[in-house]
This record gives structure tokens, sequence and C-alpha cells, in this order.
């Protein structure tokens, strides 16, 4: 019996730990060997902080980047780190709140408050005349989603990747309802929890959303894995449908890949970004 108790005071010393996030020194330790100067910041909004990091020069493009979960602004990293990339767009992570260093452990629940408060990121752009691009991955993408429909004459383009977009097409795991419980709560990470939290309240999250896809007006790319057993494929099929009045949209079905396309095709995740931010003329040159 008491080595049992051991055993459990051990694993949830160890689960306190996980938290998948990079500090302000981490980031600046890891960018400085190559030779990349990121630019960090903060602000408040209502009752968050909400941190985000420019990788590239201020006078190109700006593309925002929003990361699922659980996760950080640290999981598009081999992007921040792609020069090729930062020759052609300004990187802008960030973490979404009650990730990473926007008050870790703290849940928003509601896609729309999530975008609420990430919207200052779009303003600042955009009073310096910057259109923006916005790319998301997985549970990320309802909040691009929505801060285009909120944003229609700011955001040019967007990339959405395995993203949760329908309501209640994705899978619960078992788990999730006695992570929920409060019995068990208190043994699992933070960074858990806080997606956990997220996961049980996304069909209704995402319903309310649905009145306002006819409102983005982007560019739209969507890269979604046929086998896709977390975020099934009928999100890509689902806002397929919806985007009724965007600009140009390209769905790319992914065979026999499944919520893994950031590891088995950064390539596709990297030309569709250098896709969107082409002006539509050279892009058709470059083709030709």
């Amino acid at each position: 019996m008491a080595t049992l108790l051991v055993l459990l005071v051990v694993l949830w010393w160890l689960a306190q730990r996980v938290e998948y996030r990079y500090s302000d020194e981490d980031i600046k330790n890891h960018f400085s060997t190559l030779s990349i100067d990121p630019q960090i910041h903060r602000y408040k909004i209502e009752d968050r902080t909400v941190r985000y990091v420019e990788f590239g020069a201020d006078s190109l493009p700006v593309t925002i980047m929003v990361h699922g979960a659980p996760s950080s602004l640290s999981f598009f990293t081999r992007f921040y780190e792609d020069t090729a990339l930062l020759r052609r767009t300004m990187l802008v992570g960030v973490d979404r709140p009650g990730y990473g260093y926007s008050d870790f452990g703290k849940s928003v629940i509601s896609v729309s408050d999530q975008a609420r408060y990430l919207q200052p990121i779009i303003n600042r752009y955009a009073a310096q005349g910057r259109k923006v691009v916005l790319a998301a991955s997985s549970y990320g993408g309802a909040v691009v989603a929505k801060l285009a429909m909120n944003n229609p004459d700011k955001v040019s383009g967007i990339l959405f990747v395995s993203s949760s977009l329908a309501p209640g097409q994705e899978y619960t795991y078992p788990i999730s309802y006695a992570i929920a419980s409060p019995w068990f709560r208190w043994f699992f990470p933070t960074l858990v929890l806080v997606a956990n939290d997220e996961k049980l309240s996304h069909q209704k999250a995402l319903e309310d959303i649905q009145d306002g896809w006819e409102r983005i007006q982007s560019k739209i790319i969507l890269l979604h894995g046929k086998a896709d057993g977390l975020i099934y494929y009928s999100n890509a099929e689902y806002a397929q449908k919806r985007l009724i009045n965007a600009t140009s949209l390209k769905l790319v079905p992914l065979e026999g890949i499944g919520h893994t396309i950031l590891w088995d095709r950064p390539d596709l995740i990297r030309e569709s970004l250098l896709e969107l931010i082409t002006p539509e003329k050279l892009s058709e040159l470059a083709r030709n």
C-alpha cells in the first residue's frame, strides 16, 4: 500500500510538470542560435493576459498561427525557423487563452470569447494597414474561423489544418468524462484539464458560431487527413459547403493520413502558407 501511494505521488508530481510551453527566455535562447530575433509581446484584455511572438521583418505580410489543444505557440516552431517563409511573411505565434503564457490553466470554453481575446492582435496589424493570413490547427481552426467572421475586411487568407469546424464531428475519448470528475481532475496536468474543458464544451461552442460562415471572404485552403479519427474529415467537407462567399477555396484531402499533418506533411503546410501570401497575379505567373 505504501509503495502504491508513493507511486501515485510521483506520477502526480510528474503530471503537474507537463506544460508544453516555452518561456520568454527559452524562445530567445533557442532562436538566437538561428540568427532570428523574436519580438515577444503581451497585452491585457478584460481580465486576461495574452502572449504572442513575432518572427521576421515587420515590413512583410502577416501570418498569425493559432494552435490546437493541448498545445501552445511552440507547436509551430519548425515554421518560425523556416527562413524561406520568413523572407515572405512575418509569422506571429500566439498562446491561446489558457495555454502557454496566456493565463496558463485558466480555461476559456467559448470560441467566441477566445476570438474576442485575440482580436487586439488583428487590430494591431490593421492599424498598420496590413491585412493578415490566419493559419490554424485542430481546435485553433474554430477560433480562426470566428476571427475571420468578425474581420472579413482584414483577413485575406486562411489555412485550416485538421480543423474542428462542424459541431459534433469529432471523437471524444471516454477518459474525458473521468478527467472532468472532481474525483479525478486533481490528478491530471493543467494542460490536459484546459484541453478537456474545451473538448467537452466544443459542440456547443461551435454551434454558437454557425451563423457567421457567409461573412468570410478570404482565400481558403483546407488540409485534412481522410483517416483522421480525432477530428473527422467531415469537418472539412462541412466548411467547404458553408464558405459560400470565400474569394477562393481549395480542399486538399490527404489519403492515409490522420490527425498528424504537421508531422507527415509539413511541406504541404509551408506551400499552402506561401500560396496564401502570394498575390493572385504572381501566383498565376508562377504556375504558367
